[in-house]
């Protein structure tokens, strides 16, 4: 193996899965290479209980699907723990470092007025309102004092295909950190991105979309990292998930295993 190449890449993700899923191919192939990566999840803090009455739906099919023990579902603080120890292992499949962020993600947010950001599904797709811009502010700042420290020689970070809130929040935090910064990198998000009938669209002032080719090793690192996050899978796709990821990889490529992603446009330094 090749030695670390102490100047860092920097995946930005907004969920304790997003990054992998996404984009752990490249994660892999990076590392193999020797390049140091830190993944930094920005929404993986433990939010307060109880629960919101829509995170606790969405802790009853936790608890429906076997995966996560009662004791564990029954709290946020002690889901976030358990994903938290999911995403450790999955980085260390990658061979990947990691920081988690304390920012509390949608599904468990409350306004200022304590009312649930999020009372049903479709308000995890809605648009930003003036409680999730200050988020925005607040992770962008947070974002540009991590970049400060790792000096990092390109950030990658979510285009927010498929307009998930978290994700739009955090593309636009990172596009704000990263004004006068090093280069960006916008990947494509999974698995939104697979979802018919219209998978989304990356948000405007992206370039055009390019294709990082996959080793079959580093695929297999990809998906074996991929499997730690045992607590998603029931909420996410079937056991076929594999399958899936791997048909929408070859899709991609061309019939080659690949990621897709974007470049910023010429003028516009990622700020989408």
């Amino acid at each position: 193996m090749s030695p670390v190449d102490v100047t860092p890449v920097l995946v930005v993700s907004a969920h304790l899965d997003d990054a992998v899923l996404s984009w752990g191919g490249t994660i892999a192939a990076l590392t193999r290479r020797g390049v140091r990566v830190v993944v930094l999840t920005v929404f993986a803090g433990c939010g307060g209980d109880p629960l919101p009455p829509y995170a606790e739906q969405y802790h009853s099919w936790w608890r429906a699907s076997g995966t996560v023990a009662a004791a564990v579902a029954a709290t946020a603080a002690e889901g976030m723990r358990l994903r938290r120890a999911e995403d450790a292992r999955a980085c260390a499949a990658l061979a990947a470092e990691l920081v988690h962020l304390d920012f509390t993600e949608a599904l468990y947010r409350r306004r200022a007025d304590g009312s649930p950001r999020c009372a049903a599904g479709d308000d995890l797709f809605s648009a930003p309102d003036p409680d999730d811009l200050a988020l925005q502010r607040a992770v962008a700042d947070a974002l540009g004092g991590w970049i400060a420290e790792l000096a990092p020689g390109e950030v990658h970070a979510p285009a927010a295909v498929g307009g998930h809130l978290d994700h739009v929040l955090t593309a636009r935090a990172c596009a704000s950190a990263l004004r006068d910064g090093p280069p960006g990198r916008w990947y494509e998000d999974l698995p939104y991105a697979m979802e018919p009938p219209e998978p989304g669209v990356p948000a405007a002032g992206l370039g055009p979309a390019a294709a990082s080719p996959l080793t079959g090793g580093d695929w297999r690192r990809k998906v074996a990292a991929a499997a730690a996050y045992r607590s998603q899978h029931p909420m996410l796709w079937d056991d076929d998930w594999p399958d899936r990821l791997l048909a929408h990889a070859r899709e991609a490529g061309g019939g080659t295993p690949a990621e897709r992603h974007w470049a910023a446009a010429p003028g516009s330094n990622g700020d989408h």
